[in-house]
């Protein structure tokens, strides 16, 4: 049996092999555009949009609280929450917003198999997770870091010595910028990591809402019973609690998480577990895209 060859007059690439780097960064930038919406229909955008305009506007009536009760001499303005207090007031637009995403940013590939392109190129399969990771977790780090910056603003606004203001919320950066990144990167890793395996975006949905909510509720009734020994460690699988006990110890209060109170575990563990906890999805999902079939 002979064969033939021919020469259709299909042009070649001539052009520079951008390699592996630019592979991973293309697919960063594309993975961030579908995070918020960019380049699909409007309805895509509605909930990436209500996440990131809520909480900025919540930290916006807060100062606007602040201020009104300063004008009117009330000793307690204090207690209208500052940095430290954010993420609990806002806590469930990061939950809303990775359980709606991330199986928006895994489960389409999945589903019709468009992981075989991926792979068939530079973009090694480990450089697939981690470049979807960080395109949630900049989503998220957007944000919590929005109402921050609005704290931030007014409170120097609010500040009758501007120098003594600036001051006083550059103190307080390292704590904003560290809180910021744990909670987003620990709650983007494990959303993933659920996410990753199914390709039903109503499954994924509903099993990252039942991981980051389900151990909240058991911690706190287990807790609440005050049934001693070591029952309190139990916190340790509730991430909610982890976080926002991250978030108290980078600010250095008390955890406003009742389970996380409650247990009495101090808030650097809580921390390091959160910590543990992200590295261990990050790695679950490393190792789920090293064995997915594509």
């Amino acid at each position: 049996m002979t064969g033939s060859i021919y020469d259709l007059g299909y042009r070649r690439y001539d052009g520079p092999r951008l390699g592996r780097r630019h592979a991973v960064v293309a697919l960063f930038r594309h993975s961030l555009r579908s995070v918020f919406g960019i380049g699909r229909s409007g309805r895509a955008k509605i909930l990436p949009f209500i996440c990131i305009g809520l909480p900025t506007l919540i930290a916006a009536i807060l100062v606007a609280v602040r201020a009104l009760a300063g004008r009117a001499g009330f000793e307690n303005v204090q207690l209208v929450p500052g940095h430290d207090g954010i993420y609990p007031v806002i806590a469930v637009f990061p939950t809303l917003f990775v359980a709606a995403q991330a199986p928006e940013l895994l489960g389409r590939d999945q589903r019709y198999r468009t992981l075989t392109l991926y792979f068939s190129r530079a973009l090694h399969r480990p450089d697939y997770a981690i470049g979807k990771l960080l395109a949630l977790s900049v989503g998220v780090g957007v944000i919590l870091i929005l109402p921050h910056l609005v704290t931030t603003i007014g409170t120097i606004l609010l500040t009758a010595d501007t120098v003594k203001g600036i001051t006083k919320e550059l103190g307080l950066l390292p704590a904003v910028v560290g809180s910021t990144v744990v909670i987003a990167v620990v709650t983007s890793a494990i959303a993933l990591a659920v996410a990753s395996l199914t390709s039903r975006r109503a499954y994924a949905t509903a099993a990252i809402f039942g991981v980051l909510i389900i151990p909240d509720i058991v911690a706190t009734v287990v807790i609440g019973l005050d049934l001693g020994g070591v029952s309190q460690w139990v916190v340790l699988f509730d991430i909610g609690a982890l976080i926002d006990g991250a978030n108290a110890w980078f600010f250095g209060v008390i955890t406003t998480n009742q389970a996380a109170f409650g247990s009495g575990v101090p808030a650097g563990i809580l921390t390091l577990a959160a910590l543990v906890v992200g590295a261990a999805a990050t790695g679950f999902l490393v190792v789920r895209y090293q064995r997915i079939a594509a």
